[in-house]
């Protein structure tokens, strides 16, 4: 590789969910983290299915989005009861002040990939969700998170939520 091509390449991280992944920048992703899967507490938002109870991460009350349920909203939520469950604590960029940081609840650790022009296309005959675009990136089918539209939706979420 061409150290002009090199200089291009995005630094990212795909993470297994439990059927397919998820390709991240590495530069919004800050912490993995976990907490007790077993523990049920009672959600912000019970009518959006994909929004998990709040962390608290240094201090901040944290929304959680469970990429399962927001991916494949027709699947059973009662598979999601683990012993504990991963988080990846995400640097939100659209509005810092109002929503600093979300996490996402993934399923495996994320492992780091260099992304080129060269290494990852869109797949056409696949259908995008509101929330992902599927894209092949370094031989891997995944899910590229729409994470300015994510934040947009917690960002409304936000301003419901009763004080």
């Amino acid at each position: 590789m061409s150290e002009e091509a090199q200089g291009q390449a995005v630094e990212a991280v795909i993470v297994q969910l439990d059927s397919g992944s998820i390709l991240l920048p590495r530069s919004a992703f800050l912490e993995v983290t976990t907490r007790a899967g077993a523990v049920q507490q009672q959600s912000e938002h019970p009518d959006v299915p994909w929004l998990q109870p709040s962390l608290i991460w240094q201090d901040v009350q944290v929304p959680v989005i469970n990429v399962n349920q927001l991916l494949d909203p027709g699947r059973d939520s009662g598979e999601d009861r683990r012993r504990f469950t991963r988080l990846l604590v995400m640097q939100a960029v659209m509005q810092p002040d109002h929503l600093p940081f979300y996490a996402l609840e993934v399923r495996g650790t994320p492992h780091p990939v260099q992304i080129t022009a060269q290494n990852i296309y869109a797949l056409e005959d696949v259908d995008a969700t509101p929330w992902s675009w599927r894209v092949k990136a370094s031989g891997v089918t995944t899910h590229l998170l729409r994470l300015d539209t994510l934040e947009q939706r917690l960002l409304e979420l936000a301003e419901t939520q009763p004080a």
